[in-house]
């Protein structure tokens, strides 16, 4: 019998950082929130972006992020679109947060690799593993508002 099938769950493990204790990865991760939205502020003020947390500053950051790929805009700033994504991640899911009282971010041991865990969000019984859930936003229409669409799950 042939025992090397694909195991997507392993490989996804392994991207993964790995901590000897629980209370390091929650460090990691609240650093790594931190740091994206920081450098979300500061690329939003260069376009006058108000981070506000509002359905305003989603459909702003939108047109920002449809507009970037369009014209380039990031180029000058160094910043690969996926990095980009990751920091709409962030923000987006912290939007739901601010209007949300039982959601929060949660950090979770990854069943399948020794060390290894992950982050996202819960809310009331629904819980999302991600740290990026703004992946690949541009593969879909931009009259469709992807990012808006984002968020709207995590709101429901």
């Amino acid at each position: 019998m042939n025992h090397s099938f694909f195991h997507p769950e392993k490989q996804y493990g392994e991207t993964l950082p790995v901590f000897d204790h629980e209370w390091e990865a929650i460090a990691f991760y609240y650093d790594y929130r931190q740091s994206q939205t920081e450098e979300l502020k500061e690329l939003c003020q260069f376009f006058n972006i108000s981070l506000d947390y509002s359905h305003g500053s989603l459909q702003e950051l939108e047109t920002l992020y449809f507009r970037s790929i369009k014209e380039l805009l990031l180029a000058d700033w160094n910043l690969p679109i996926d990095e980009f994504e990751k920091m709409l991640s962030v923000y987006v899911i912290d939007c739901a947060i601010r209007h949300h009282d039982d959601a929060e971010w949660i950090v979770k041991p990854y069943p399948y690799t020794d060390g290894a865990y992950t982050t996202g969000v819960r809310r009331g019984n629904k819980t999302w593993h991600t740290d990026n859930c703004c992946e690949h936003l541009y593969l879909q229409k931009e009259e469709d508002h992807p990012l808006i669409g984002v968020y709207e799950s995590l709101m429901r």
